[in-house]
């Protein structure tokens, strides 16, 4: 079968398309007909050799966490699908291949009224901003929250999740990225290069304080809008020059691996959309090629536009 993947690190021109072997049906799986698979962060990382495994490496490697399409054969233990089912699934890896092994408690059905496209953008940012709101943090008596990268796509999705929640939501990100950022719904949009002139909160600091930009949090300008019994949540760590001023405050170091709401995460997504509280945007869209590949891969190497790439069937 058709795959894409790599047998050395280097830049998207290591990509090639491959064929390998169709994958074996095993307990507890499902096997997915690939109609659209996301490309994510990880996966440029991977593809560099910035990724550290406890085992050497095994080429060629073929990355993908998200995927959508049509199931085709289901192990006789999986009870709650049948062939011929449109789903959305998270896998460990593999998803750039034309058929995926996906364990069934990593996968549900996909709602009618979003594509192939659109739904491939779903599982990987959205179990992490899920895991994070409805897992890590807690969110009794919590009104307020400051998602710092808004623009980004776990921001996007907390931004969204945090709206369809009740709660108030600042957001910020970069001034080009003001009305994709409003359009996910936002109390307050505060430009990142406004930080440190206008007191956007100093009057309302908020119940949570959320960093989903890629760099560690360092607390400038931001950490102050926080309420002293606040909670803190970082998606890439903690500058090492960053101190809690307050002890009554929880700071956590997310690690989404820590967390198994894969099901219960992808199905809460998929009835927000059903319900229309949530929009998967999608930066762009290649063709299910090698080259589609090269360019989705070149394109999530640089400062692009807010939203989902995707590898896609569809076009």
């Amino acid at each position: 079968m058709q795959a894409f993947g790599f047998k050395k690190f280097g830049d998207p021109n290591v990509f090639e398309e491959l064929t390998i072997a169709k994958p074996a049906l095993k307990k507890g799986r499902v096997l997915v007909q690939t109609s659209a698979f996301g490309i994510n962060p990880f996966d440029s990382k991977l593809r560099q050799g910035l990724v550290s495994f406890k085992k050497p490496t095994e080429f060629p490697l073929i990355p993908g966490n998200d995927v959508a399409g049509t199931i085709i054969d289901l192990a006789p233990d999986v009870t709650e699908f049948q062939i011929g089912d449109s789903v959305i699934g998270r896998t460990v890896n593999g998803a750039y291949a034309e058929i995926v092994s996906v364990p069934h408690l990593k996968l549900v059905h996909k709602p009618d009224g979003i594509s192939f496209t659109k739904a491939a953008g779903i599982p990987n940012a959205g179990v992490t901003a899920y895991d994070l709101l409805k897992s890590a943090l807690q969110l009794e008596n919590v009104t307020s929250i400051l998602v710092l990268g808004g623009s980004g796509a776990v921001g996007s999705f907390v931004i969204q999740i945090a709206k369809a929640m009740g709660l108030f939501v600042a957001a910020t990100a970069a001034s080009k990225n003001a009305g994709f950022v409003k359009g996910l719904g936002v109390d307050l949009f505060i430009p990142t290069n406004q930080l440190a002139k206008r007191n956007f909160l100093d009057d309302a600091p908020v119940d949570v304080l959320i960093n989903a930009t890629p760099t560690p949090f360092d607390g400038k300008d931001t950490y102050r809008w926080l309420k002293s019994n606040g909670q803190l949540a970082t998606l890439s760590g903690l500058s090492s020059g960053f101190q809690s001023q307050h002890a009554e405050q929880t700071i956590i170091d997310f690690n989404d691996a820590k967390y198994h709401q894969n099901k219960k995460a992808l199905t809460y997504l998929t009835e927000l959309i059903t319900h229309n509280q949530l929009e998967v945007p999608v930066a762009q869209a290649f063709s299910f090629s090698l080259e589609g590949v090269i360019k989705a891969q070149t394109l999530l190497d640089t400062h692009h536009k807010p939203g989902k790439i995707i590898v896609t069937k569809e076009i």
